[in-house]
């Protein structure tokens, strides 16, 4: 791989003190009393209770919401110097966040409840539409929009299932849009450069603005952003016989685009018409993991031993038309939407097949097999509601109607024309009894997917007293799932999987009862259901897979399999102590049964899904933000998950109860922003944050008695990272320089294994130490 030119690094510097001289210029006593007034007013709606979420499908305080939610507004991302799904996470108890390793997949779970196979168990939204992905062919996941242009972030936990329908199982994360203003013409932009320990240049550039075309008729907004992540993993050939293979460096570099526009018109009063459109492509050019018998973290030496690399280029775009019309009591609001994603990447596989089929990473130093893998994903949505307007009325309601066709294709096709010198050149043919396809694919599969959703739903909050609420929800939903593939060459044989159908009709019902004990302090306690949708399997060879499936209590693979669901319960109180204090914390319990669950064979390389086993996850998490002194704020949350398999599963051969969930129990984070005036005009502050994980309990992989067990696993490493911000601001310009994993902690995020027992671990670490400059400019 060829390294990026040098002079690129400076470019991308060059670009933040452009940027930072431009917002200094601009920052004359005028805007400076602009943008004072514009942030006393911004401190105002963000400070903690006080943000305005959605999370009920209206708008309303989020002290005043009867649930365990999370809110970012862009004020606090920029703060925090968020610019990913990663960065929330840290900020968010009860959340995990871990990737899979293979380019820019990661795995998320909210209190526990996560899965690695059939459909997504958090919801994740753009405004008001649904983008996750189902696990189809190769290891699809999610993917996240990157931290830009954002008027705020949400994260609900527990079973969003009457409003969010089905992939909000365990919660939800939502990703809310700035809109057009009518009125002002604002404009944000920001600039950043990096420089990584031990590895590559990083940056960004970013703008959007908002302008009236016709004042209080027609707006515009408008944004585009770039980053590069420099990498900091290299690669170099580790098969023994090539001690000197070149060593490449910064291999696991990363860019991403991001473009939004949005227009907003009211033709008439009452009537707001808004079509938009959000574009991102994300391109990984090698993977994160380092081989740990190769590599030397407390040296800062990470490196990978695959012979080739490991690109993932994934995009998306997104038009949506959204629609509102205030009838006086009542508003109808209608959302349309296209989700086009198409993901591709080319997976290593030369280290791969030799340990699975030959009992050793490498061969012949000249064998590659390389699978190209393709996924791409259509998801037509609507989505209408009507619902009442009057916050103070003792009735408050929404009631919609939900529609959601989802199609995703796979494809992998594993270019391998030497698959036979494994076997010392014998052909496949006359091991398997079946040849390469096409005279050089030992593997080509390909599916289709197909998710669809009807749904009705309804929730009403009756103030029995103006201090007593009760809540009450309804979803009536009809999914159904279709599936297909068909799979051949000498790994597989030849599978068909004819078009097989699982239809289902979920009622997911939620009651809350809400008190607001004193003006500033509510209580509430919640129960409500979850689920996910089933889905179908594609057949395996018996012949070569028949005592695998034995071992399982399977005489052969179920052709289907159907939803899973969950109840939730969840006590919590949120408010404030007279105005220096908020806090907000709940407890919870999850019941989840016929999990869906992967059932590896790993004799034959096959796998399928399957309804097993039971879990309960339960516990706590509390935020709490307090105000000190004049100018000093401390914010902080814990939260502590246990979530483990309540009964055997497969007769203990895939887990045994007691075995715990892959998650980090305990979860903490505190954080603490001072600011002084240096004069009328400016400001200088220090922001300051620390995240802790603990590590792991006993999962199914290092639970000797079952089938997963892995004498080499360890359990989840506990985990910290550390941010410092220093920064000055004036007017329109906010000018810091930062450090990133301040200690520069290498714990392990992700740690696997190709064949237990054959070759080396791959690990993800944290990105080392890093130190910046961001220059923003708000006008």
């Amino acid at each position: 791989m060829t390294k990026r030119p040098s002079h690129l690094h400076s470019t991308t510097a060059s670009l933040a003190v452009a940027l930072a001289s431009v917002a200094i210029a601009a920052a004359s006593p005028a805007s400076a009393q602009a943008q004072s007034q514009a942030a006393a007013a911004d401190t105002t709606a963000v400070a903690p209770g006080e943000i305005v979420v959605t999370a009920t499908r209206r708008a309303e305080s989020l002290s005043k919401v009867p649930q365990s939610v999370t809110a970012l507004s862009q004020t606090s991302l920029d703060q925090r110097g968020i610019k990913d799904m990663s960065g929330i996470v840290r900020q968010t108890p009860g959340i995990q966040f871990d990737p899979s390793g293979f380019g820019n997949q990661n795995n998320i779970a909210i209190r526990g409840v996560s899965s690695t196979v059939g459909a997504a168990t958090t919801g994740v939204y753009i405004d008001d539409t649904p983008i996750q992905s189902r696990q189809v062919g190769y290891s699809t996941t999610n993917a996240f929009p990157a931290v830009f242009d954002l008027q705020r972030v949400e994260v609900l936990r527990g079973p969003q299932g009457t409003l969010f329908g089905a992939g909000s199982e365990g919660g939800t994360v939502r990703f809310i849009t700035g809109q057009p203003s009518l009125t002002d013409t604002r404009i944000y932009a920001r600039g950043e450069a990096s420089s990584t320990q031990g590895g590559a240049m990083s940056g960004e550039f970013g703008v959007s603005g908002t302008m009236p075309l016709i004042t209080d008729k027609l707006g515009l907004s408008a944004s585009i952003w770039f980053r590069r992540d420099g990498g900091w993993v290299d690669r170099k050939n580790g098969n023994p016989a090539l001690a000197n293979a070149p060593l490449l460096k910064d291999v696991n570099t990363a860019e991403t685009q991001v473009g939004r526009f949005a227009l907003r018109w009211t033709p008439v009063e009452g009537l707001e018409i808004t079509p938009s459109l959000f574009y991102q492509r994300r391109t990984a050019r090698d993977s994160d993991n380092y081989w740990e018998t190769l590599s030397d973290p407390k040296n800062g030496q990470y490196i990978s031993g695959q012979p080739q690399a490991t690109p993932d280029n994934d995009r998306f775009y997104l038009p949506a038309l959204a629609i509102s019309y205030d009838f006086g009591s009542v508003q109808l609001i209608s959302n349309t939407s296209y989700y086009v994603r198409d993901q591709h990447a080319e997976i290593d596989y030369s280290t791969l097949w030799p340990a699975v089929f030959g009992g050793a990473s490498f061969i012949d130093p000249a064998y590659r097999a390389t699978a190209l893998m393709r996924n791409d994903q259509r998801t037509f949505t609507q989505e209408a509601r009507l619902q009442s307007t009057d916050r103070n009325a003792r009735l408050t309601w929404v009631l919609g109607a939900f529609y959601a066709k989802s199609v995703q294709h796979f494809r992998e096709n594993v270019v391998d024309p030497d698959f036979g010198s494994i076997f010392g050149g014998i052909p496949p043919e006359v091991i398997f009894g079946v040849p390469l396809v096409d005279g050089q694919y030992s593997l080509a599969g390909s599916g289709r997917g197909a998710d669809e959703q009807l749904a009705g739903f309804a929730e009403g909050t009756f103030a029995i007293t103006p201090q007593l609420k009760i809540t009450a929800g309804l979803r009536v939903s009809h999914t159904k799932f279709e599936g297909a593939s068909v799979f051949d060459g000498p790994v597989s044989g030849l599978q068909l999987q004819l078009p097989q159908q699982v239809t289902e009709n979920p009622i997911t019902p939620k009651v809350s009862v809400n008190w607001q004990a004193t003006p500033d302090v509510l209580v509430y306690a919640t129960a409500a259901k979850g689920y996910r949708i089933g889905g179908t399997n594609a057949p395996v060879p018996l012949s070569v897979c028949g005592a695998d499936l034995n071992g399982f209590g399977f005489s052969n693979v179920p052709q289907t399999y159907k939803s899973d669901s969950l109840w939730s319960y969840e006590g919590g109180v949120k408010g404030r102590v007279s105005r220096a204090i908020s806090f907000a914390g709940s407890v919870f319990l999850v019941d989840w049964k016929d999990i869906q669950q992967n059932v590896y064979l790993q004799h034959c390389g096959a796998q399928f899904t399957a309804n097993l086993g039971k879990a309960r996850s339960k516990g706590f998490d509390l935020q709490v933000t307090a105000k000190l002194a004049e100018g000093l704020t401390l914010d902080g949350t814990v939260g502590y998950t246990n979530a483990t398999l309540t009964q055997n599963v497969a007769g203990g051969a895939l887990a045994t109860a007691g075995d715990h969930l892959e998650t980090h129990p305990w979860t903490a984070t505190i954080g603490g922003n001072y600011e002084v005036p240096i004069n009328d005009e400016a400001t200088v502050y220090l922001r300051g944050d620390y995240q802790y994980k603990s590590r792991g309990k006993q999962t199914t992989v290092t639970d000797p008695l079952t089938n997963a067990y892995d004498p080499g696993a360890i359990r989840t490493p506990q985990l910290s990272f550390a941010s410092l911000r220093l920064g000055w601001r004036k007017g329109p310009a906010d000018v810091s320089l930062f450090v990133d994993n301040l200690t520069n902690n290498r714990s392990r995020v992700s740690r696997q294994i190709e064949v237990s027992g054959v070759g080396s671990y791959r690990s993800i670490t944290l990105r080392p130490r890093t130190f910046g400059l961001t220059v923003l400019l708000r006008q």
